[in-house]
C-alpha cells in the first residue's frame, strides 16, 4: 500500500548546554497531557551497575533498522511547544515520527522507552550529543531526517498509520462510510498492520449519523464479540472521542457499562453525551456519580469531581442558563486561571447574560477579570474575544464601533480560518460567526446584512 520512498533530506541544527540539561519527555495520556522522565540516575552510581542497567533497557526497545523506507505506522505530531528542541529544528502539525535514532517508533510507550533510553545514556557517557528523527513531512512519504539534540522533544502526539489517515479521511473529512471500510479491509489483508492498528480502523467506520441507531448497535455489538471490551473503551476515548464521533462513542461506552460499572467511562459518555445536547442524559448521569458514598469504588476522585463540574457548567450554557454556567466557568477559572477554553466560555455567559438584559455591563465586567488574571491568555485568544465582543456591540446597536474591532484582523489568515470553526462549539454561536463574516464583507453589504440579522 506504499510506494517507494525517492530520497532523504537532511536538516542541522546545533546542539548546545541548554538544549542537552533537558529531560526526555512525550505524549502519554490520552487526554493530551505530558508524561515528564523519571529523575536522573545519581551520577556516583557504579559502572557495572549502570551497564547492566542499560543492557536490559535496551533488549526491551524495538532493535534499530537502517531501511526505513516503506514504514506504515508512527506518531503524528498535533502540537509543538514553542521553543522547544521540536520547534526550534522546524517540526510542526502534522509531521509523523517514524522513528528515533533508527529505532522505529509506532505507538507512545515506545518513544517513551527510547527517549528514556537516550536520555539515560547521555547522562551517563555525555554521549550521543544528537538524535536522528526520521519523519514524514508535508504529507510527503519521502523520508525526511532531522539531527536534533539529545533532551525534550516537546511534541504532543497521536498513534498513526498509512492505512488509518486513508480511514480518517474517509470518514471525518468525506463521510464515506465505504471507502473507509474498504481501506480497513485492504489492511487487514495486507498483513503490515497490528490487531490493535486494524480495530482503530473499524472503530473509525462505527455508524455516526442522528438515525442510525439500529445499525450502530449492531456493529458495535459485533464489535464487542470479537475484541477485548477494554481496548474497546479505550479506543472510544482515543479515536472516536477525539475525532469528534460522538454517537459512536457513546454507543460503544454504553455498551461497556453494561459489563462493568467505572466512574471514568460513565464521566466520558456524560461528556458524549453533552457534546450530543443531550443534557437530561448527562445530567442523570452526572447525578448517579456524585450520589456515590466517598468509600465507593466508583465514588468520583477529586479530578472527577472537577470533571463533573466542568459537564454541568457545559449542560448549563447548553441549556442557556447562562447564570449558573458563568458561576462554574468562573471557579474553575479560579483553579485554572490560563486555560484558553474556561476563559472564552466565561466571556460567552457573561455576554449573553449582557445582551439579554440579565446583568448589564456584565461582559465589560467578566474581560477585566481575566484581563487581570490572565493577559496572555487574553492576547493569545485575541480574535476569537474581538469576535465575541463585536457581537455584543452589534446588539447594542453599536455597529460602527464592531466594524473597527473586526478590521483590526482583517489580514489575519488565522482569524478568518479559525473564527468559524472555534464558535460552532458554542450554544448559538453561528450567530458570532455571522457578524463576523458580516463585518469582514463589504460595508454596505454588511450594514444591511446586520439590519436584517439584528433588526438594527
Amino acid at each position: 500500500m506504499v510506494g517507494l520512498y525517492t530520497g532523504v533530506n537532511r536538516v542541522n541544527i546545533p546542539a548546545g548546554p541548554a538544549w542537552t540539561l533537558l529531560a526526555a519527555i512525550v505524549v502519554l495520556s490520552l487526554n493530551g497531557g505530558v508524561a515528564t522522565a523519571k529523575p536522573k540516575h545519581s551520577q556516583t552510581r557504579p559502572v557495572a551497575r549502570r551497564n547492566t542497567s542499560r543492557t536490559s533497557v535496551e533488549r526491551r526497545l524495538v532493535p534499530a533498522k537502517n531501511d526505513l523506507a516503506g514504514a506504515v505506522a508512527g506518531l503524528k505530531i498535533v502540537e509543538v511547544a514553542p521553543k522547544s528542541l521540536a520547534a526550534r529544528a522546524g517540526l510542526k502539525y502534522g509531521d509523523v515520527l517514524i522513528a528515533y535514532n533508527k529505532r522505529p517508533i509506532t505507538n507512545e510507550e515506545e518513544i517513551d522507552e527510547v527517549l528514556r533510553f537516550f536520555q539515560r545514556q547521555y547522562d551517563q557517557t555525555g554521549k550521543p550529543l544528537t538524535a536522528e528523527l526520521s519523519l514524514y513531512v508535508n504529507g510527503d512519504t519521502t523520508l525526511t531526517t532531522v539531527n536534533i539534540p539529545i533532551g525534550r522533544l516537546g511534541i504532543f502526539t497521536r498513534e498513526w498509520t498509512f492505512a488509518g489517515a486513508f480511514v480518517e479521511d474517509a470518514i471525518v473529512n468525506r463521510n464515506d462510510y465505504s471507502s473507509a471500510q474498504k481501506y480497513a479491509d485492504q489492511a487487514a489483508a495486507s498483513g503490515d498492520y497490528t490487531n490493535d492498528q486494524i480495530l482503530r480502523m473499524r472503530m473509525l467506520c462505527l455508524n455516526n449519523e442522528v438515525d442510525e441507531d439500529n445499525i450502530r448497535q449492531v456493529q458495535v455489538d459485533e464489535l464487542y464479540r470479537k475484541y477485548d471490551p477494554e481496548k474497546l473503551r479505550l479506543f472510544a476515548n482515543y479515536d472516536l472521542v477525539y475525532n469528534k464521533r460522538y454517537r459512536a462513542a457513546a454507543a460503544t461506552l454504553e455498551r461497556y457499562l453494561k459489563i462493568n460499572v467505572d466512574v471514568s467511562t460513565e464521566l466520558n459518555l456524560a461528556s458524549c453525551y453533552t457534546e450530543m445536547n443531550k443534557f437530561d442524559e448527562a445530567d442523570k448521569l452526572l447525578t448517579k456519580v456524585l450520589a456515590r458514598s466517598k468509600a465507593s469504588e466508583n465514588a468520583a476522585s477529586e479530578y472527577g469531581h472537577s470533571v463533573v463540574s466542568d459537564l454541568q457548567a457545559k449542560i448549563y450554557m447548553g441549556r442557556r442558563q447562562y447564570d449558573r454556567a458563568e458561576e462554574h466557568f468562573q471557579l474553575a477559572l479560579e483553579h485554572y486561571p490560563n486555560d484558553p477554553y474556561y476563559t472564552i466560555a466565561f466571556l460567552y455567559c457573561a455576554a449573553q447574560r449582557d445582551i439579554a438584559g440579565d446583568k448589564a455591563g456584565e461582559f465589560d465586567a467578566a474581560y477585566r477579570i481575566v484581563s487581570a488574571r490572565s493577559p496572555i491568555t487574553v492576547e493569545v485568544m485575541g480574535y476569537h474575544i474581538d469576535a465575541l465582543r463585536a457581537f455584543v456591540l452589534v446588539k447594542q446597536q453599536r455597529v460602527s464601533l464592531a466594524r473597527k474591532i473586526v478590521d483590526k484582523w482583517r489580514d489575519s489568515a488565522d482569524a478568518k480560518r479559525y473564527i468559524p470553526v472555534f464558535w460552532r462549539r458554542f450554544p448559538d454561536g453561528s450567530e458570532i460567526i455571522d457578524t463576523w463574516d458580516l463585518l469582514m464583507g463589504d460595508q454596505s453589504v454588511a450594514s444591511a446584512g446586520l439590519h436584517r440579522l439584528f433588526e438594527i
